[in-house]
């Protein structure tokens, strides 16, 4: 692309402000990253995003919101990086996965935070929603790692920072190594959980496991698991 300023308004602890983060350095773009303290909102910060949520993005001046839009727009800014297929309905696939993953399978991550004792019910319906994912990861590519196989995407950038915290939530929700039945049945759902949290761009911009507990004890306030 022509060069461009790009700013990114970030906060480390956001799974969605990661997923900007991600797809930016994916594409090898150069950026200036402006913190967000979301407990200390700057005044400032109204006038870059009235919502005063992360991630934003300014390009060349003008400010855009929402993860999922901006990652489509560094997708656009980038195209060289294919971060989608070229084949429309791939294409539109993908975006299906994500949707799903948005609707189904995210809103429990903090349904089992808010809602401890109804854990075990959550989990269910995750194992529903995880079989259904499965189903779709075999649809694309049966031997992955990624979800179009072996080129990673935009799908698993919008779902790499929640796998990673889904992970950390068990071991806090469950015990150290916990995974719901369906991901242990599942080896194509197991390794492509794997492959997202092992991504250079993920770990390079994930707050870490320990640090992400942490804030969700305080937040919930549940114990505190030290790993």
């Amino acid at each position: 692309m022509s060069a461009s300023k790009i700013i990114l308004y970030n906060a480390v602890v956001c799974p969605y402000a990661q997923r900007a983060k991600i797809a930016l350095q994916e594409v090898k773009a150069s950026y200036e990253t402006v913190d967000i303290d979301l407990a200390n909102k700057p005044s400032w910060y109204g006038e870059v995003n009235p919502e005063l949520k992360v991630p934003a993005l300014k390009l060349n001046g003008k400010a855009i919101a929402e993860s999922l839009v901006l990652i489509e727009l560094v997708n656009d800014l980038y195209p060289e990086a294919k971060l989608l297929p070229a084949d429309p309905l791939k294409r539109a696939e993908g975006r299906f996965a994500i949707e799903f993953y948005s609707s189904k399978i995210i809103p429990n991550l903090y349904a089992i935070l808010k809602n401890p004792d109804q854990k075990e019910s959550i989990v269910q319906e995750l194992n529903v929603a995880y079989q259904r994912f499965e189903e779709l990861l075999l649809e694309q590519s049966a031997d992955g790692p990624y979800f179009y196989g072996d080129k990673f995407s935009l799908v698993d950038i919008a779902i790499a920072p929640f796998a990673g915290r889904f992970n950390a939530l068990f071991e806090v929700a469950f015990k150290k190594g916990y995974q719901p039945t369906t991901v242990q049945a599942s080896p194509r759902l197991t390794s492509y959980l794997d492959a997202l949290v092992n991504r250079p761009s993920f770990k390079e911009s994930y707050l870490g496991d320990q640090a992400f507990i942490d804030l969700m004890a305080r937040r919930f306030n549940f114990p505190v698991v030290n790993h």
